[in-house]
This record gives C-alpha cells, structure tokens and sequence, in this order.
C-alpha cells in the first residue's frame, strides 16, 4: 500500500497526473486545448478586410499598401519603379519578378 501512494504522489508530483484518476487530466487538457482553439479562432478575420488600402502597380499588377501612394507619390511597385529609374539613367535593369 506504501507502495502504491509513494508511486501516485511521485507521479502526481513529476507530472501532475493522478493514478487513481487517470482521465481527469486527459479531460482537463482537452478542455484547455479546446478553450485555446477558440481563442485563436476569435483573433483570425473570417473574410479580408476590403478597406481599399491597396493599390496596383500599372506595370505588373503587384499590389501594395496605398499609403505608399499617397505618402510617397509612387505610381509604381518598388520593383518596377526601380527598373524605370534605372532604365532612364541608362543602366542594366534585373528583370527579377517580386
């Protein structure tokens, strides 16, 4: 009998688990497990948001922030507004895609 409760209090003590209740803690991690699940859930948007805070590259069709747009004055993504620039001033342009 000593032997029995020296093992259930070691095990209780190591890992929380209860000999003598051995589906208690299976229930009470699921539970924590589910509870978890349905916080994340919440935090994720169920549609996108369409705010219309993205504008479209002319060239290529990248879209990107339209705070850059009105912030910057850019007409262009940053890639191809990079190659235009180096274009005109007559240097090799990377043809890289984003």
């Amino acid at each position: 009998m000593t032997e029995y409760l020296a093992e259930s209090t070691l095990a209780n003590m190591r890992f929380g688990l209860s000999i003598t209740r051995p589906g208690i803690n299976a229930v009470n991690e699921k539970m924590a497990l589910e509870i978890a699940i349905s916080a994340l859930e919440k935090q994720i948007p169920v549609k996108p948001i369409e705010d219309g805070s993205f504008g479209k590259c002319p060239a290529c069709g990248y879209e990107f922030n339209s705070e850059l747009l009105s912030e910057y004055n850019l007409k262009y993504c940053l890639n191809c507004g990079k190659k235009i620039q180096l274009a005109k001033q007559g240097l090799e342009v990377d043809n890289e895609n984003h």
